[in-house]
């Protein structure tokens, strides 16, 4: 009898250790109902196009746009953004500018494939703060600041671990302290720092139209 209930055992003891392993709560984690991870990205082709602009007149513009995807579940994930700024220019004197605009918002895939990927809706909040120095009669230095709300639109790919989006989205918002000669801060790094300014209705336009990165 004892032989058999050691049998028992350890075929009872087997199959517990085959079977696979289980949320408590019944539920399964994040990841799992998603079906997708943590994606990191970043926006190349507007850095690429206004340094090369700005190399062209041997001047320096550095922008290094950062963004993170976070699944809360299967269409929504909640998306993050931190683009440091660094500017300048060889004017009448010492122009430089350095800015750092941080954005959160959720993206919305209202019918998403497979993978994750399809169209999806981005509503965000973005606030913009720069310093800025230009030189006129006498060399002076300011500090800027905007606060917006935006609408980023687009079609996203999730290729195994490569993560690819095209999108198109602007913002409308409030600016303190913002050159009277531009619509916003965004537009102000365009151009040479300027001294007159004013409190204002801002907008811009999103010109980095591609985030690529992977999932991790």
């Amino acid at each position: 009898m004892k032989r058999y209930l050691v049998v028992a055992a350890c075929l009872m003891a087997g199959a517990a250790w085959a079977q696979p392993e289980t949320v408590v709560s019944g539920e399964p984690s994040p990841s799992t109902a998603s079906g997708r991870s943590v994606m990191l990205w970043t926006e190349p082709l507007g850095p690429l196009l206004l340094g090369s602009f700005y190399a062209s007149n041997r001047d320096t513009y550095l922008m290094v746009p950062l963004g993170a995807n976070v699944p809360l579940s299967r269409e929504l994930d909640l998306v993050l953004e931190l683009t440091p700024i660094w500017i300048r220019q060889g004017c009448e004197g010492p122009c430089k500018s350095q800015a750092l605009a941080l954005a959160v918002g959720t993206a919305w895939t209202p019918q998403p494939g497979t993978s994750g990927g399809g169209f999806f809706l981005q509503p965000k909040l973005v606030g913009v703060l720069t310093r800025d120095t230009g030189a006129d009669n006498e060399v002076w230095t300011t500090t800027r600041g905007q606060l917006s709300v935006g609408l980023d639109l687009g079609y996203r790919l999730n290729l195994d671990r490569l993560f690819l989006a095209f999108v198109l989205g602007g913002s409308v918002g409030m600016g303190w302290n913002v050159q009277e000669s531009t619509p916003s801060i965004f537009f102000s790094l365009m151009g040479w720092p300027e001294r007159r300014s004013t409190n204002k209705a801002v907008w811009d336009l999103n010109v980095n139209l591609v985030r690529i990165g992977g999932s991790f």
